[in-house]
């Protein structure tokens, strides 16, 4: 089965099944009045409360005859904001509509237009750009129009939340349409395919020439925190600012094998493999064209979800399958032959096939103009979509919006470190963005400093099963970035509150 491979996958915990209510709402079930030529509503049924997840509407529909959209609406509590979940990987579900119904949102998401994670829908140009950025777009203007009927009066706060290519399509929301938008939380993004995915089809070719194990990245994981794990002068686990861990601390060759290949120790080629991925990959010219990955976490199953085979992904890895994603994304590009593509010197190839997908500018005016908000936030040890992106992203706009004081103004970035890609890692990750995205776009109160703790050790390599979080917890702030989280030198090195951001 081909497999998409446009942004990052993001795993998503689905909610538990709810039952429905005995009790009839009218308003809730004939939101169906709201069909017309563009949108196809199904009746709306009130779901019975759960010990997590109070009573609510919820509702069904279509838009433009292929792009699903589901809304759930607190039966009685509704705080007046709306929050709109994207989704990662190739989109193709529905996403998170029940988190944040009991603190009194309103929430919706949608499949972008296709269902599944095969890449089909590369083939239909029409379905492409629902994938892009129409789908999110059509499915908020649906979205807010049963929100607001089934409550009778307008949504006081509009959110946005996603990771992955649902942090893509975030930006793309706050670029392309920017109104729809109060304030929006992205994840990860997945800026560009014309970067990522050369860079991929590059590792690839060097992982079948001579692949790292699941044993290996085991060795690089111990050589990361042997290395560099105390160079903040906490010993945690976690390197928290992998930027200085340099090749010359990791001295890759120190691990080779002194004799026949064994599982604690690198062959010579996997040497060369892990030094590609660690390094940055550069055109004829020496122009950096995508970030290496950042030493740190290897071990923590995003270096295997991505470069090797498992059971979610059938038989060909992620990275494996990019050539074949690129090929079809480019099939209307005269001359493309996936075998002569050389990823250290493509944009200029890519360009044409890529601009519907690829965030392709830092200009947010309008979105701040309007008084919009942004929080991103980015893992350091996250292995497709490396953190530099993402920093160099925020220097993008900063250059474009007059500063880095008049930028903080309406977006911050808080890098995560010992976070893989969108979720799990040794570090401290868990937190709530969306209460700190609130308080700045209603009160004025910028994030400074956002309260993380521990969660899964490990991204699941199984299907719909994540590891329970370890037991050895311990917490850390998230700093606005340029800072990072400081210890003081004193007190329980476990607790947030002896580190200070600078």
């Amino acid at each position: 089965m081909r497999r998409i491979l446009i942004a990052g996958l993001c795993l998503c915990w689905s909610a538990q099944a709810l039952s429905l209510q005995d009790e009839t709402d009218p308003a809730c079930q004939k939101l169906y009045r709201l069909t017309d030529l563009s949108w196809a509503v199904e009746p709306g049924m009130l779901i019975k409360a759960s010990a997590d997840t109070p009573a609510h509407c919820r509702v069904r529909g279509v838009v433009n005859r292929a792009i699903r959209v589901e809304i759930r609406m607190p039966a009685g509590n509704w705080n007046g904001r709306f929050m709109f979940s994207t989704v990662g990987g190739g989109a193709g579900s529905i996403g998170d509509t029940t988190s944040l119904l009991s603190r009194g949102f309103a929430m919706a998401s949608t499949d972008t237009g296709h269902e599944g994670q095969t890449m089909d829908f590369l083939m239909q140009p029409e379905a492409l750009l629902d994938y892009a950025y129409r789908g999110v777009h059509l499915g908020t203007l649906f979205a807010k129009a049963v929100v607001e009927r089934y409550y009778g009066k307008e949504i006081d706060f509009s959110y946005l939340n996603g990771c992955s290519n649902g942090g893509r399509a975030a930006l793309m929301e706050a670029i392309r349409f920017p109104g729809d938008y109060d304030g929006i939380i992205a994840g990860a993004p997945a800026f560009r395919f014309d970067e990522f995915a050369p860079w991929m089809i590059g590792g690839a070719r060097q992982q079948a020439e001579h692949p790292l194990t699941a044993a290996s990245m085991a060795v690089l994981d111990a050589n990361s925190r042997s290395a560099c794990d105390t160079l903040d002068g906490v010993e945690d686990g976690v390197i928290n600012d992998p930027r200085e861990c340099t090749q010359e601390l990791l001295n890759l060759d120190g691990l080779a094998c002194d004799g026949p290949a064994r599982e604690d120790c690198l062959t010579a080629g996997q040497i060369e493999t892990a030094k590609y991925m660690y390094a940055d990959q550069t055109d004829q010219a020496g122009n950096v064209v995508s970030p290496g990955v950042l030493p740190g976490a290897e071990d923590a199953g995003d270096w295997e979800f991505w470069m090797l085979q498992n059971d979610m992904l059938g038989s060909e890895s992620l990275i494996g399958g990019m050539a074949e994603t690129l090929a079809m994304l480019m099939r209307h590009e005269a001359g493309f032959d996936i075998a002569e593509f050389d990823p250290n010197n493509h944009r200029s190839k890519l360009a044409a096939a890529a601009n519907v997908t690829d965030v392709e500018t830092a200009d947010l005016s309008e979105f701040a103009a309007r008084g919009g908000k942004l929080i991103m936030y980015q893992g350091w040890n996250d292995y497709p979509l490396r953190p530099q992106r993402a920093i160099n992203y925020l220097l993008e706009a900063e250059t474009h919006h007059g500063g880095a004081r008049k930028t903080a103004e309406f977006f911050r970035l808080f890098m995560v470190p010992g976070m893989v890609h969108c979720a799990a890692g040794p570090g401290a990750w868990v937190t709530d963005y969306v209460e700190p995205l609130v308080r700045w776009r209603e009160d004025g109160r910028a994030p400074e400093r956002l309260e993380a703790t521990t969660g899964a050790k490990r991204f699941s390599l199984l299907r719909n099963a994540q590891p329970e979080p370890a037991a050895d917890t311990f917490t850390r702030p998230l700093c606005a970035y340029p800072k990072l989280a400081r210890y003081k030198g004193r007190g329980d090195q476990r607790d947030a509150g002896n580190f200070v951001c600078r």
